[in-house]
C-alpha cells in the first residue's frame, strides 16, 4: 500500500513520515513530495492508495492536486492537513470522494488514528472487491467466456479482417479495437497444490476479472485469455489520452497493484511479465511464446513463497514448453505434465510422487526396449535436459552425477534401475536450485545494502532500489524484512544515524552539514530522528564522545 505526504513545509513532510512509519507495518510505503506539481508527476507512475496534503501550498492547493491525483486513481483516500480551521476549507476538501480533513494542532494520536482508519477502509473495500451480485457474476462471466472464443480464434492464426467482419455481422462486442496495438501481461499463478491448481476456477476467474475491472477504471480497456492452470493472458489498449502520463508506466503500476491484491488479499502468489512494448495483433502469438518462455526462465530468480512483477528485456533461450492446452490428454501425458510443473515450480515431494507413478508403469514392462516406456523415459529424459539447459545447471551436475546416461538408456538392465537414476538427477537438481536461490537472495540483499551506503545523502525509498536492481518493491520489501530481520526503512534510518555519529566523533562539521550528509532535509528533523534513535541529541552526543576520548 502507498502513502503519500505533500507539503511545502519539509519538516513537517519528514515528521509525519517518520511517525508514520514508526508504527505502521512493513507493507506500508511511504512517498514524500514537497509540492502539487511534484506529488502529480509521482502519481502518473505510480498508484497512490492514500495521500496527506497541506491544502495552503505555494502554486498547486491541496485541493487542485489531490482532484488531480483522483482523476488517475478514483478510489485513493486524502486526509487534508491545514493550519486554517473554517468552512469554505472544509467544504472544498467535502467536495472531493473519500476526504478527512484534520487541523496541523492535532495530537500525534489523532493523526496516526485517521491514517491508520483510512488504511482500514482501503483493506476493507480490497477483500469486498468480489463480492458482485449473483446477476453481475453470471453477466461478467458470459462476456469472458465470448471473449475467450475471439481470443482463442486469434492465437490460433485466425485472420482479424475475418474476425471483425464477424463481429460486425453478429453484433458482438468485444472490448478492443483489433485495428489498435495492445499491450500484453502474461501472469502465471502460483499454487499451492497442483489438485488446488486443476480445480473448476469460475470463482477464482471472477476474483481476477473483478480485481482487473476496479484497476483499469479510467486507465484501460483490456480482455484476458484463461490459459488454465494458473496462466492469464491479459491484454490492455489505453483508454485515457496518452499526453497525461506514459502509458506504460501506468501499466506497471497496475501489475504491482495486481500482483499486491492477489498476496495480500487472495493468498496466491503470482508471476506477472510485461511485454515492454504495444504488440499488433499480426504478432501477438509469438510475443506470448516469448513472454511464456521468459516467465519460466525467471522462476529460480525469485523463490515463489512471493509474487513478482518483471519486464521482459532480452528474449529468452527456447525451452521445452507443453503447448496442448485445448487437446485431451492421456493419463501419461498428465502425469509427465504434472511432473514438469512440479519441477518448475520447486516441489520435490510432490515431483518425487509423479515421477514413481511414472516408474510403476514402466516396471510392469520387462523389455528395455518397448516402445511405450522409452517414450515416457525419454519424455522425462528431455524435460530435464531442458530444465538443465535452461537454468545452466551442467558444471554444477558434473561432480555429482554422470549425465550422458539421461539419454543412453542402454546402460541400464531394467526401468528400475533406469528411474533410480532418474531419481539420484532430481534430487541433485532440486539441491543445487535451492543453493542457487539462497545465493541469489543474499548477493541481492548484499547489493542493496551497498546501494544505501552509498548513497545516504540522497533520497532512498523502494521505488529507488527497486529500479537499481530491477525487482519488484513487495518482493525486495518482504525478502529483506525476512533475512535481516528488520525492514528495509529501518535499516536505512540505523545506517543514515551510524554515519552521523562517525561523523559526530570523528569530524568538526556543523550539525546541519552532517544532516545533510545523511540525507536529512533539514537539521531539526536530524536532532529529532538522532535523539529518538539514540537517547541523546547531536550536540550531546558530540560532547559526550569528545569527553570521553580527551578523559
Amino acid at each position: 500500500m502507498k502513502l503519500l505526504i505533500v507539503d511545502d513545509e519539509h519538516y513537517i513532510v519528514n515528521y509525519l513520515a517518520a511517525l508514520i512509519l514508526e508504527h505502521a507495518g512493513e507493507d506500508l510505503e511511504v512517498y514524500k513530495c514537497y509540492s502539487g506539481i511534484e506529488a502529480l508527476d509521482l502519481a502518473k507512475t505510480m498508484k497512490i492508495d492514500l495521500a496527506l496534503l497541506d491544502i495552503h501550498m505555494p502554486g498547486l492547493s491541496g485541493i487542485d492536486t489531490a482532484s488531480g491525483i483522483a482523476g488517475y486513481y478514483p478510489d485513493c483516500r486524502f486526509i487534508f492537513l491545514t493550519a486554517f480551521d473554517n468552512f469554505e476549507h472544509i467544504y472544498a476538501a467535502d467536495k472531493l470522494d473519500h476526504s478527512r480533513y484534520l487541523l496541523k494542532t492535532e495530537s500525534d494520536e489523532v493523526i496516526l488514528d485517521e491514517v491508520f482508519s483510512a488504511i482500514r477502509e482501503i483493506q476493507s473495500e480490497a477483500a469486498k472487491l468480489h463480492l458482485l451480485s449473483t446477476a453481475s457474476q453470471k453477466s461478467m462471466l458470459l462476456s469472458h467466456l465470448l471473449q475467450q472464443t475471439i481470443l482463442k480464434e486469434i492465437f490460433s492464426g485466425g485472420s482479424i479482417d475475418k474476425i471483425i467482419q464477424s463481429l460486425q455481422i453478429s453484433f458482438s462486442e468485444f472490448p478492443l479495437d483489433l485495428n489498435s496495438p495492445v499491450f500484453l501481461m502474461y501472469t502465471q499463478i502460483h499454487h499451492r497444490t497442483f489438485q488446488e491448481k486443476y480445480r473448476i476456477h469460475s470463482r477464482t476467474t471472477l476474483e481476477y476479472l473483478q480485481l482487473m475491472d476496479r484497476l483499469c477504471v479510467n486507465k484501460f480497456h483490456y480482455s484476458m485469455l484463461d490459459l488454465e492452470q494458473g496462466t492469464l493472458l491479459w491484454l490492455f489498449q489505453p483508454s485515457f489520452d496518452p499526453s497525461l502520463a506514459s502509458e506504460f508506466d501506468l501499466l506497471e503500476s497496475l501489475a504491482n497493484d495486481f500482483s499486491d491484491y492477489c498476496t495480500d488479499t487472495l493468498h496466491r502468489h503470482v508471476t506477472v511479465v510485461l511485454y515492454p512494448a504495444a504488440s499488433d495483433w499480426e504478432n501477438i502469438y509469438k510475443n506470448f511464446y516469448t513472454l511464456q518462455q521468459y516467465a519460466d526462465s525467471f522462476i529460480t530468480k525469485a523463490p515463489l513463497i512471493y509474487s513478482s512483477v518483471n519486464i521482459l528485456d532480452d528474449e529468452p533461450s527456447s525451452l521445452f514448453l507443453h503447448s496442448g492446452d485445448y487437446i485431451e490428454r492421456t493419463e501419461i501425458d498428465r502425469l509427465l505434465q504434472e511432473l514438469t510443473f512440479s519441477l518448475y515450480q520447486g516441489s520435490e515431494t510432490d515431483y518425487a510422487a509423479v515421477l514413481k507413478k511414472l516408474e510403476e508403469e514402466c516396471t510392469t514392462i520387462r523389455s528395455m526396449h518397448d516402445i511405450r516406456a522409452i517414450k515416457i523415459y525419454m519424455s522425462i529424459a528431455l524435460l530435464l535436459l531442458n530444465y538443465i539447459d535452461l537454468y545452466q545447471l551442467q558444471e554444477h551436475l558434473a561432480s555429482k552425477i554422470a549425465l550422458y546416461q539421461l539419454y543412453y538408456i542402454y546402460d541400464f538392465s531394467s526401468w528400475k534401475e533406469a528411474f533410480h537414476y532418474i531419481g539420484s538427477l532430481s534430487h541433485h537438481l532440486f539441491e543445487i536450485q535451492d543453493s542457487k536461490k539462497t545465493d541469489k537472495n543474499n548477493l541481492l540483499i548484499q547489493k542493496i545494502k551497498l546501494y544505501i551506503g552509498q548513497h545516504l545523502s540522497e533520497t532512498i525509498n523502494l521505488a529507488t532500489i527497486s529500479r537499481v536492481v530491477n525487482y519488484n518493491e513487495t518482493y525486495i520489501s518482504r525478502l529483506f524484512k525476512q533475512l535481516t530481520g528488520i525492514s528495509l526503512s529501518e535499516y536505512v534510518s540505523q545506517e543514515r544515524i551510524k554515519k552521523a555519529k562517525q561523523l559526530l566523533s570523528s569530524t568538526s562539521e556543523s550539525i546541519q552539514n552532517i544532516a545533510a550528509v545523511t540525507g536529512f532535509d533539514t537539521s531539526q528533523y536530524f536532532s529529532i530522528v538522532f535523539k529518538k534513535m539514540t537517547g541523546v541529541s547531536p550536540s550531546t552526543y558530540r560532547k559526550t564522545h569528545l569527553y570521553t576520548r580527551g578523559d
